[in-house]
């Protein structure tokens, strides 16, 4: 039992360190339910964030993006939404929720477009 606890606090530093903050921090096979809005604002924009790599990476493993322009700006995009995510993270720690939800939803948004152009074919 001493095992199990040192290892959920050990996993929830780690991931405070590296700006994954106690949303993530769940027991494994476990589902997350956020508690507030903030909460549940970062973990749709976290969820949005992994929904565009996996087009975006679909795609590309499929060979089936528009061009090596468009695979350049979608890796951009994709560098910036998870960089806004982090930025997102320190907001809610700061209890800046205005913020939490404007970098939220511009995320949101980056990660559509990263969907929709990561189904563009070549021509």
């Amino acid at each position: 039992m001493k095992n199990l606890t040192l290892i959920k606090i050990t996993f929830i530093a780690l991931s405070m360190t590296w700006g994954m903050g106690l949303a993530w921090a769940v027991p494994a096979g476990g589902q997350f339910t956020p508690q507030n809005p903030v909460e549940e604002s970062l973990y749709l924009a976290g969820k949005s964030v992994e929904e565009a790599w996996e087009a975006f990476h679909h795609a590309a493993l499929g060979g089936t993006l528009a061009s090596p322009d468009m695979q350049t700006k979608i890796e951009q995009a994709l560098h910036e939404s998870r960089l806004l995510l982090v930025d997102a993270r320190n907001a809610a720690r700061a209890n800046d929720t205005l913020t939490v939800f404007e970098i939220t939803d511009r995320i949101k948004k980056i990660s559509h477009q990263i969907k929709e152009d990561s189904q563009r074919q070549k021509q």
